[in-house]
Formats: structure tokens, sequence, C-alpha cells
């Protein structure tokens, strides 16, 4: 990785300084219109960036009793995705996909990793030019806030960056409801911030408040250069604490419900039963029978509400501003969550619930109040943004620029969203299927016009049903053949059998493709 570094310097050293000698030549020819672009005209960036919300956002018509008035405007400003999708479900490799504009299949993120080490993880990663540094070469300033990568800003890729508060608080001194290791499945080895109530006291004393407030101090300032500003609220990651008055909002009798199956996962592989058990986290039985689904769920929509008045802030603070003209505003979560959906309390998954995310942008040129349900993935954002703030295009994103859907949201659309979780697990979403294979060849099927909750597999005993036959195949040509190994820093702990995998996968990511489970996994039940 030494060397690797030593030529990336000199790969960008020499790029940096034929871009100095040749940029004003190009200026004064016809190199690109888009270099022409003044700094009044190069329209900034609105970045903001949602931990672990889920589809429940009112213009996404899931959760009927979900109060998300900030989120409504901004979609009937501009274009809303119904259909988008993260690339991996769970923090760190989605933010590093949406980063790079690369898939966890080509820089080999697939699991958490600390951001100090995402740069030197890969050779992919090391030869990537970052979303903000993208915007940064063409004479951006570049500013964040809060959790727009895993952590704050340790992988150094703004110029500019606020104090990082209490990651996931503040918290109180002793658990408020639930206990990981009093919980259904605890196995002594990781544990989980899950958990839910009243607190603290005041709006002002949540880290949130204060990442909003650094977005709103920039917003009020005067800008000599074209502005990236990106802000990441935490909430509605766990624990789910806000003060009183958001829970007040919702009635914990009267709320709608997840769909609850008991045997949802009577017709899922093993492997995936394997894939997305998750010790740390309660179940729904375990809820019930504690008398606390409802409560749980209650503080889920109370932190969404929460962290949508947030961004209402944000917006406001845009519109009193002398940038609410020349601002293009993008708005997303890195990935969803299950909120009692299959037994589950977790995102880590590769159905719907955990992959499907809001998607909004709005700004100069973007058609208002207008919807695209083509599947789109987060690695799109990239590609987007740059184009439609007149930039050349990156040539190592593997993302597809949605301005061609934003300009005319019927066109044809290429290819499905694709959503991986370690090597050989994928998912494969089109507008109206969801096609899931697993490491060991296993596979699941979902017709969503007949079954929006993915309650019944449509391939029983590996047999794929005739009239599916043609999607299966169309979708299946996105399947890597091979996969790159899992990076030295990337770790998942969540349960046994990955953590077992993991050090193998950083060996050989292929060793187990589309091989059965040995004896002991395959009939391990949790």
């Amino acid at each position: 990785m030494e060397l690797n570094r030593l030529l990336y310097f000199f790969k960008t050293f020499f790029r940096n300084s034929v871009l100095f000698f040749l940029f004003p030549l190009c200026l004064l020819s016809s190199c690109t219109s888009k270099v022409e672009l003044t700094y009044e005209q190069k329209p900034n960036i609105l970045f903001i960036a949602i931990d672990d919300l889920n589809d429940w956002v009112e213009v996404l018509k899931v959760n009927p009793d979900i109060k998300t008035p900030n989120i409504n405007r901004l979609a009937e400003r501009g274009m809303l995705f119904t259909n988008a999708h993260t690339q991996a479900p769970i923090c760190a490799p989605s933010r590093v996909s949406i980063m790079t504009g690369k898939y966890p299949h080509t820089t080999g993120v697939y699991f958490q990793i600390k951001d100090e080490f995402v740069r030197e993880a890969s050779d992919q990663t090391l030869n990537s030019v970052y979303l903000p540094q993208y915007f940064e070469r063409y004479g951006y300033k570049t500013m964040g806030a809060g959790k727009l990568w895993h952590g704050n800003d340790e992988a150094n890729t703004f110029q500019e960056y606020g104090e990082r508060r209490e990651w996931f608080g503040p918290r109180p001194d002793e658990r408020m409801v639930y206990v990981p290791e009093e919980g259904p499945n605890y196995d002594g080895v990781n544990s989980t911030n899950t958990d839910w109530g009243a607190f603290p006291e005041k709006d002002e004393d949540m880290s949130d408040y204060y990442y909003a407030s650094w977005a709103i101090d920039q917003l009020q300032k005067d800008h000599e250069k074209p502005f990236f500003l990106g802000v990441g609220f935490v909430r509605p990651h766990v624990p789910w604490y806000v003060p009183q008055k958001w829970l007040d909002m919702y009635n914990p009798d009267s709320i709608s419900m997840p769909s609850y199956n008991p045997k949802d996962l009577a017709d899922i592989p093993q492997y995936a039963k394997l894939l997305t058990h998750t010790p740390p986290m309660p179940t729904t039985e375990y809820l019930l029978e504690k008398d606390e689904w409802r409560q749980a769920v209650r503080a889920y929509l109370a932190s969404v509400t929460w962290t949508d008045y947030q961004v209402g802030r944000v917006l406001d603070a845009l519109d009193n501003s002398s940038y609410k003209d020349n601002t293009i505003v993008v708005l997303f979560s890195d990935h969803g969550y299950h909120l009692g959906e299959k037994n589950r309390f977790a995102k880590m998954s590769l159905w719907e619930r955990d992959t499907r995310v809001p998607l909004i942008f709005s700004g100069p040129s973007i058609p208002k109040n207008t919807l695209s349900a083509k599947p789109v993935g987060l690695i799109d954002i990239y590609p987007t943004l740059v184009e439609l703030a007149g930039l050349s295009e990156n040539p190592d994103n593997e993302g597809l620029s949605l301005a061609p859907l934003v300009q005319q949201k019927n066109i044809p659309w290429p290819r499905p969203a694709i959503t991986e979780f370690g090597p050989g697990n994928i998912s494969l979403r089109t507008e109206t299927i969801r096609f899931i294979q697993y490491e060991d060849g296993s596979q699941e099927l979902y017709d969503h016009e007949l079954d929006p909750e993915e309650q019944t597999n449509l391939i029983i005993n590996a047999v794929i049903p005739s009239s599916y036959l043609n999607d299966v195949k169309n979708v299946s040509a996105y399947i890597p053949s091979s996969w790159p190994p899992l990076v030295e820093n990337g770790y998942y702990r969540q349960n046994s059998f990955v953590r077992e995998r993991v050090e193998q996968w950083k060996i050989d990511a292929n060793q187990f493709l589309n091989k059965p489970l040995d004896e002991t996994w395959s009939t391990h039940e949790w």
C-alpha cells in the first residue's frame, strides 16, 4: 500500500499540473462549455444526509401516521425518487459508495470501516476522488457537519468541518428501556445503542440541533466561491431519544403498526437467516412479550419527525439567504430499517425495508413536484450532482446520472437498483420485482405488484416460476462473477456466522461462492 500511495501522489500531481496549464487554454477555446461557467453561475450544493431513515416519510405513503412536513415541501420543490435504494444496508459501506461513486463489489468495502482507514482500504478507494473533493477541484468551497461519513470527517474530504458532538447522544446515565444483555438472543460479543424514551429536555441539547445550526451559520455567511455544504443528521439512528414533545405527537395506542407475520421467515433460505441474524437487537416477539413494540415504533416515528424539523430549519435558512435561487438540494438516507417486519428491529438485510430510502433533488432547472419510480441508487447521487452543476463527468463513477430522469421522467432506464451485503450477497430491484441471490447460490424472489411487504418468496425448492424467468435472467446479468476481498480494516460483529467468515473473505472472497453451507451451519438454529 505504501507503493500505491506513492503512485497515487505522482498520478495526482501530474494530473493537477496538466490541468493547471491546460485550464486557461480551455477557457480561450471551446474545450467545453461547462468550464466557462463563472462562480456566480455555478450552483451551490446543499447535501442533506439522514441516518437509518427508512421509507417512512409522508411523500412515500408507507406509514400513514408519520409527520414529515419539511421533507414534503422539499419534494414539492423538485423530484422525488420513489424507488431509490442503498448500495449497502449498513452505515459505512453505504457512505463509502456514495462518496466514491463505486459499488462495494468494486471497493471491497462490504461492511463497517473507520473513516480514517477508507482511503487506504484498497486500490479502488485510494484512487478515488471523493465527492466533495471533486467539487473542490472545480473551485467549490466544501463544508460539512454531522454524520456525512460513518464518523465525522476522519477521511478528511472537506475543507471545513463542524465540531463533532456526542455521536448518538446525548444519553442518560442509564438505559431507559432496552438492555441488550437481557435481550432474546444476546451472544456476549456485540452490543447496540438500541433504546428509547424521552431525553433530553431541550431540543438545543441534541447533537443534531447543533449540526443544523452549524449549517445555518454557513448559509448566513457571504461566500466568494460556490459552495458544497453537507449536513448529516444522526437520528433516527438508535437510541431513539428525543425530547418529550416529539413523542407527544404520536399516540402509541392508535399508531399504525408494521406488518408482522410470525411465519414470514419460513420460506427464506437458511443462508438468509444466518446472514440477517442480529443478536444484540430486540425481536418483535420479544417486544410484544414486554409490551414495548408500540413504544419503540412511537419513538422511531418521533425521531424521524425530530430530524424533519432540523431539515426544516436548514431549508428555512436557505430560503432566507441570497443562495435560495441558485442552490441544488439533495436529501437522502443511507439505508432503511426494520421496525418489526420479519421479526426484526435492525438494518443489515437485503429486503425492502432496509434498502429503500427517500431521495429528493430540488433546485434550478429541476421540475417541481415530480416523481420517478425508476429503480435508482444512492450511488447515482455523485454523477447526478456533477451533471446538474455543469461539471465534467468523473469517468470513475459507476453510478448513473439521474439528470435525464429529472428532465424526462419516463425515459427507459437501463438497470436495476443493486444492494450488496457481503461477498456474493446481492439484491436487484426493478419497478416490479426484487431478486436476491446469496453467496451459497440460494435465492429469493418477490413480486412487488402483488406482495409489497415481501412475505411470499416465489422461489420454492430452488425453482423460479416460469412467468418470472425472463425478469430474473435480465437482472442476473448485473451479478458480479467474482468479488474482491473484504478490505483489511473491514469488520462486522453482529453474529457468529459472519464473524467466522470475515477473516476468510479478506483472503479470498470467492472461496464460498455457490457452495452449499457446511453441515454445522446448514442445520444451525439461533
